[in-house]
């Protein structure tokens, strides 16, 4: 029998052919698919890379994570986060620069930012939904229901109170004491005219209103209105009043919900100083006054805050005087000792509504001077809290002394400020704090330019990469919501 010894050889030599193609085939899959993760990896380091640069500034200021993508310019540098994420993303690839010498043979092509959120895209969205869940993580939800739940109450109070006080009095008092006097003037006579039941400092207070009226209150509530910040914010160039930078892609869906709004409140009130806040020295003092009133200067902002705290202490006093006997007998007994010294009796009636919202509005002075002073006001008057008599009016009116009550029952400014606040809409509490954001942040750092519509919070990127000759695109987002 011939031996054939070339035949095993031979076999054995097709089979390793064929298991090393297998092996080579696996080891190409394997790279492959290890490449296509690495570069997943080196997206995700890189965007990680990127959003660790938050400006530190903005959250130790006021607890917000955005990247400042302006780089203390005034315009977005989308082009210099997309260079920081690519160099980022080689460098985790390559870190000893061998150029790309990776066992993957993983190589970047190109790339693109395919979307970005903006802090002050639709009104804001990003920027409430940071402030709320701040907010959220210092307020139990008992707390939360709690302020909810007080001013809901007390704004249906103030609606009542208005509506009862519009039926009460049609038109403006004063207006009608102007017109009636002047419709009834008498004739000049050299008789003297009838001795006054009573008599309130010798001077018609009706008067005196009037010319408040014209000069404003905020001397008569402020010690030294000149002594106000003379700081003046530039509205023109703040986020409420220019056009914003915009996001691109796919943006969440805007909030608008009551809890957001209340966040907000509560979150301006805990950042921004109003005029009784101690201890700022620099921009505007009263900033929280700015949201509610938006002019550019304290003196206007708390001049617009202390007009509205009139109001709202006036018709709680007119609710009071019109259901105290007593003091309605008063006035219109010194409604009786005008009308006989101006020799109009027929006007009593006009003049005693006219005392009526006089004596009203003088004790509201006396409310919100007691307010910026750091004294409460309860929401509605009893005999034990009032403070100006009748024959008191114009010695009041000429002193500043602030008349100190032990009554401690009430609320103080601040909560007064967080009713106004309350009024306010979503969108306005909103865009003021941008703006104030923007302003203390510039004034902090006068050597850069903050823009708030500058700030990142989410961004995503779509790059092409190159493994063994063959294209692979992959995408990724990273943002801090």
């Amino acid at each position: 029998m011939k031996c054939k010894r070339g035949s095993i050889t031979i076999y054995l030599c097709l089979t390793l052919t064929i298991i090393l193609s297998l092996f080579t085939a696996m080891l190409k899959s394997i790279r492959t698919a290890g490449g296509r993760v690495i570069i997943a990896s080196a997206m995700d380091q890189g965007l990680f890379s990127l959003f660790a640069q938050y400006d530190k500034d903005l959250l130790e200021e006021y607890d917000l994570f955005y990247i400042n993508g302006g780089f203390g310019s005034d315009s977005l540098q989308m082009n210099a986060l997309y260079e920081m994420v690519s160099h980022d993303a080689m460098y985790s690839l390559d870190p000893y620069g061998h150029g790309n010498r990776n066992f993957f043979g993983a190589d970047f092509v190109s790339g693109s930012i395919t979307g970005y959120v903006l802090a002050t895209d639709q009104t804001g969205n990003s920027f409430v939904d940071q402030v709320s869940e701040h907010m959220k993580s210092s307020l139990v939800t008992s707390g939360i229901q709690d302020l909810s739940n007080t001013l809901n109450t007390q704004d249906k109070q103030m609606d009542s109170q208005l509506t009862q006080i519009k039926a009460l009095i049609k038109s403006d008092p004063i207006s009608e004491y102007d017109r009636e006097i002047n419709a009834s003037a008498p004739l000049q006579s050299d008789e003297p005219p009838e001795a006054t039941p009573a008599k309130i400092d010798h001077i018609n207070p009706i008067e005196l209103i009037k010319n408040i009226r014209k000069s404003g209150a905020l001397g008569l509530v402020v010690a030294d209105p000149d002594a106000l910040s003379p700081f003046k914010i530039d509205s023109f160039v703040l986020p409420s009043s220019r056009s914003l930078n915009q996001g691109m892609g796919v943006l969440p869906a805007a909030s608008s919900n009551e809890t957001d709004r209340l966040m907000m409140l509560e979150y301006i009130m805990d950042k921004f100083p109003n005029y009784t806040s101690s201890g700022h020295t620099d921009g505007l003092s009263c900033q929280v006054e700015y949201v509610i009133a938006g002019k550019d200067t304290d003196t206007e902002n708390l001049k617009s805050v202390v007009n509205q705290l009139l109001k709202i202490r006036q018709v709680s006093n007119l609710i009071y005087l019109c259901s105290s006997q007593e003091k309605k007998a008063q006035i219109d007994l010194a409604a009786t000792g005008i009308s006989s010294s101006l020799l109009i009796p027929v006007a009593q009636p006009v003049l005693s509504l006219a005392l009526l919202y006089s004596w009203a509005y003088v004790e509201s002075i006396s409310d919100v001077r007691g307010l910026l002073a750091g004294q409460n006001a309860p929401l509605i008057k009893t005999d034990s809290c009032w403070k100006i008599s009748l024959e008191g009016i114009t010695s009041f009116l000429s002193s500043k002394e602030i008349i100190v009550h032990s009554n401690s029952e009430g609320f103080d400014y601040n909560w007064y400020l967080r009713f106004l606040l309350f009024k306010q809409s979503q969108k306005t509490l909103t865009m003021a704090a941008m703006d104030l954001v923007e302003y203390n942040m510039n004034l902090k750092n006068p050597n850069k330019s903050f823009r708030i519509d500058n700030c990142v919070e989410s961004m995503e990127m779509e790059s092409e990469w190159e493994i063994d000759h063959s294209q692979y695109k992959i995408c990724r987002k990273y943002g801090y919501q």
